[in-house]
């Protein structure tokens, strides 16, 4: 990992979440925060900005090979969690844009997208082929991650509609499955996992859209963009 443009936010222990931030370059009456998390495979996300967004791109190097802790942490101790909330905070409270947050996140990086867009109680989250039952005896493919992440098997945190209930507020959530991005084992797997998450959410009477693929066919930077779009156009209707 290349230090060089990071800024980081550090805890009691000396443990630091490591971060790029680009405040917006246009100036308008909707100046929003967009939180981009990566999965396992990026191990960090490439510097970007964009218009009339503030741009957070934090890095999770903990757990497994330093590939991602699921933006949690390791062993049980959820630092990662605890340090990113932090970070969302102030940064919201400098731009004051507490009211306009939103998340991004495919895979592993979707599942932290939903967990820290309810506990941030952001505006939308937007998932990608999101996990949201981390179960070793789910998805051996990766259970080495998650073994370096839990220390007590009846850890909240292994199942997000664990985070779910009918009083309190939640994001919308844009899910999408992808299914044709990933391999073809890993279907079945992905589609269950969106489903779940959907009836857990129509349980609690917690908004959510289903379908919303957007995809430039071209790279990631160019997804993020068209979802950002896609982003200002439905809170431009609210």
């Amino acid at each position: 990992m290349s230090e060089e443009a990071l800024l980081y936010i550090e805890d009691a222990n000396n443990r630091r979440l490591y971060y790029r931030f680009s405040p917006a370059t246009l100036i308008s009456n909707f100046v929003p925060l967009i939180v981009l998390l990566h999965d396992e495979a990026e191990v960090e996300r490439a510097h970007f900005e964009y218009k009339m967004w503030n741009v957070l791109t934090p890095i999770d190097n903990f757990g497994y090979e330093q590939r991602g802790s699921c933006w949690l942490g390791e062993k049980g101790d959820f630092f990662v969690k605890d340090l990113l909330q932090e970070l969302i905070k102030q940064i919201a409270e400098e731009y004051e844009c507490e009211d306009h947050i939103y998340l991004y996140g495919d895979s592993m990086g979707a599942y932290g997208a939903i967990l820290h867009g309810i506990l941030c109680k952001a505006n939308a989250v937007y998932a990608r082929s999101p996990r949201i039952r981390l179960e070793a005896g789910r998805d051996t493919e990766v259970k080495r991650f998650y073994e370096a992440i839990f220390a007590d098997q009846s850890s909240k945190e292994k199942d997000l509609s664990n985070f779910l209930n009918s009083s309190d507020t939640f994001p919308l959530f844009y899910l999408c499955d992808d299914s044709q991005r990933v391999e073809e084992n890993e279907d079945t797997y992905i589609a269950e996992e969106t489903a779940y998450f959907v009836q857990a959410c129509k349980k609690h009477d917690v908004k959510y859209r289903l379908g919303f693929c957007v995809d430039s066919h071209e790279n990631e930077e160019q997804t993020i963009k068209a979802v950002l779009d896609m982003l200002e156009r439905v809170s431009s209707q609210v």
